[in-house]
Parts: C-alpha cells; sequence; structure tokens
C-alpha cells in the first residue's frame, strides 16, 4: 500500500456519514459530524478532520455520547442564551447555536452564547467561519478534557482551550484565525503517531512529567508562550465552563477525578451592519491586509501570510485534488468500514 491514499471529499463524507448512521445516529446528526470532520481535513487541519473517526466511535462504545439528545435553550434572553447538549454530538449543539448567535445578533447587534455539556466538538473555526459568512465577526472559545499541563506542572491540568475569530471581507470570503492555546493540538500528536513522524521539541511530556518528541509517549501537550497559554486556557475555561455552570478542569483534575468526555464552547456574534455599513468594513480590511503583505520580510520568508489564508488554499486544492489518508489510517478506517458494513471511500 502507498504511504498516502488520495479520496474525494464528498465521498469522504458520506463514508463518515454512514459509519455514524449505523452506530444509531440520527442522519441530521451524522451529516452534521461528517460535515465538521471533512472541513477540517479541507483546509488541512488533518487533526481534526476523518482522524478523530475512531476516537468518536470509542465514545460512542463507552456510551459518553447519547444518539438521543436533543439540544435545548436552558437561559434565553435577546442577547444572551445557554444552549445544553445533554451530551449529544458537539457539531450539532455549535451549529444549531451559532445559528441562533447570528439570529439574535441581526436584530439587536450583538450575541453571546454558551454550549454546555457536550462532547467534541470538532475545529471550532468552522463554527467561527459560518457565523463570519452570515457578515457577522465571531469570536469563539473552546473547553474540553485536561489534556495540557499548567505551566510549571507536570501534569495534565488544563485544555487546549482553542480560540477562533473570524471577520467577513466582502464577497462572501472571511478572514479566520484559529488555534489552540497548547504549542501544538493534540490532533497534530494523532497525525504524527499516523505517519511515523518526530514531534517538535518542547512541545510535549511523557506520562511521567519528561519531554519528547515520539508521538507514542506523548501524553501531556505544553502551554503555547508558558504562563501565557495556560492564563488563556486558564480563563476561558471561566468564560465558557464556569459560565455555564458545567466546570470540567477542576472536576477531572480536583478530588473527583471525572474521566468522562466533555466539552463546553462560548460563542460571540456581532452584526457588522449594526456598528457601520458592511461595505467600508471590508474595504479597511482589505486594505490592512494588503499592507501587511506588503512589509519588507524577513531572510527566509518567500510571503507574509494572513489568517486563514494558508487554509483556504489548501481548501481549493484539495476540492480538486482530493484529501490525502496515511496509509495507516486508511487500514483503521478499512476495519471501521468491515466492521458497520459501509463502503470504503473511494481512492482516487
Amino acid at each position: 500500500m502507498s504511504e498516502t491514499i488520495i479520496v474525494p471529499h464528498e465521498d469522504l463524507r458520506r463514508f463518515i456519514r454512514d459509519v455514524l448512521a449505523a452506530r444509531g445516529a440520527r442522519e441530521h446528526d451524522a451529516g452534521a459530524v461528517a460535515d465538521g470532520l471533512v472541513w477540517a481535513n479541507l483546509r488541512g487541519v488533518d487533526g481534526h478532520g476523518v482522524s478523530r473517526l475512531p476516537n468518536y466511535l470509542n465514545i460512542l462504545k463507552r456510551g459518553e455520547i447519547d444518539l438521543k439528545a436533543q439540544p435545548k435553550l436552558t437561559h434565553d434572553r435577546p442577547a444572551s442564551f445557554v444552549l445544553d447538549s445533554f451530551f449529544g454530538f458537539g457539531p450539532v449543539a455549535c451549529m444549531a447555536a451559532a445559528s441562533l448567535a447570528v439570529e439574535r445578533a441581526k436584530t439587536i447587534g450583538v450575541c453571546f452564547g454558551l454550549v454546555r455539556e457536550t462532547t467534541h466538538t470538532g475545529a471550532i473555526g468552522r463554527y467561527a467561519q459560518w457565523i463570519a459568512q452570515q457578515n457577522c465577526a465571531a469570536l469563539v472559545l473552546g473547553a474540553g478534557p485536561a489534556l495540557m499541563a499548567y505551566h510549571g506542572a507536570r501534569v495534565r491540568s488544563m485544555a487546549t482551550s482553542p480560540i477562533a475569530i473570524a471577520v467577513p471581507t466582502g464577497g462572501g470570503g472571511v478572514r479566520l484565525l484559529d488555534m489552540a492555546t497548547s504549542t501544538i493540538s493534540n490532533g497534530k500528536i494523532l497525525q504524527a503517531k499516523q505517519t511515523g513522524t518526530k514531534l517538535p521539541e518542547h512541545t510535549v511530556l511523557t506520562a511521567g512529567g519528561e519531554p519528547t518528541t515520539d508521538p507514542n509517549k506523548a501524553e501531556i501537550l505544553l502551554p503555547l508562550g508558558g504562563p501565557k497559554g495556560s492564563g488563556l486556557g486558564f480563563m476561558f475555561e471561566m468564560l465558557t465552563s464556569i459560565l455555564a455552570a458545567a466546570p470540567i478542569q477542576s472536576r477531572a483534575i480536583g478530588p473527583e477525578q471525572r474521566k468522562r468526555h466533555v466539552a463546553n464552547l462560548a460563542m460571540l456574534a456581532i452584526d457588522i451592519a449594526s456598528f457601520r455599513p458592511l461595505a467600508d468594513f471590508a474595504t479597511d480590511a482589505a486594505a490592512l491586509g494588503a499592507i501587511v503583505k506588503a512589509l519588507p520580510r524577513q531572510s527566509g520568508f518567500d510571503e507574509i501570510t494572513l489568517p486563514g489564508e494558508r487554509s483556504n488554499r489548501t481548501e481549493v486544492l484539495r476540492k480538486k485534488s482530493g484529501i490525502p489518508i496515511p496509509a495507516k489510517l486508511w487500514g483503521e478506517l478499512e476495519r471501521i468500514a468491515q466492521a458497520n458494513s459501509v463502503t470504503m471511500p473511494a481512492a482516487l
């Protein structure tokens, strides 16, 4: 088998959807999860793409995803809401929350929403991008299982706590920043295991708290910028989990030692037109981008790229030529397909 198998993104989505449906997921829910995973693959964020499917199935097997759950508003005011997921699929609740946040922002200018007690949300940039495509600015914060060491600690003590910020740039375009507060994402470790590549130095620790570059020994991620990354993660937990009355870290690393997979999300939608004409905002945004890209470059830099620019290019390329899947992951997917009587994606 070759090192990499290339598959069309539409068929990969069909495969993910069919597998989840075979495990009992509702058609809409299976489609929402498949959309999120393939979105990540298309944009080159492969650690949040189909490589997550085996783990999703393990979470399902442990009974930590409720296939019958329906998101429900438990706090409902004109400019704020809390949407309880009841441990359903993360992308289902998060997309519902994004839609609600935009609807209300269009009415009163801004809306802040929380998604509480859901499961893995996928790449949160997807929700920020969607909000921006509706001509709103977006700020999305995530909280999840303890995977990262708080600065100075040698044990798992904080989530990788991602943040995504997106703004519309006119003509349907979006400028998107999507990043974790850890030095690398947990998905990057998963990718490295599948491709057999080493991790960058000073990014992870072993279970014993020692530095390593071996993805098979990596157990604890380190915070980006030391105290800056862990400080952001700490405050994100405040603004998502604790604000939603659904603490994650204190229950995971405190006396309870809770192991259940759980995530929370906070999102802010800002209607651009409530503050200034959208076309004027887009003009100024484009002007700033052009000025930054034209700045004198340091030695070794062929180009200055703006947030989301490389991912946009990757998406265009992969929609045409297909999504690469490492041979090891392909083997896992073949076993999943056989176990669930689902047809594998076509290999290009």
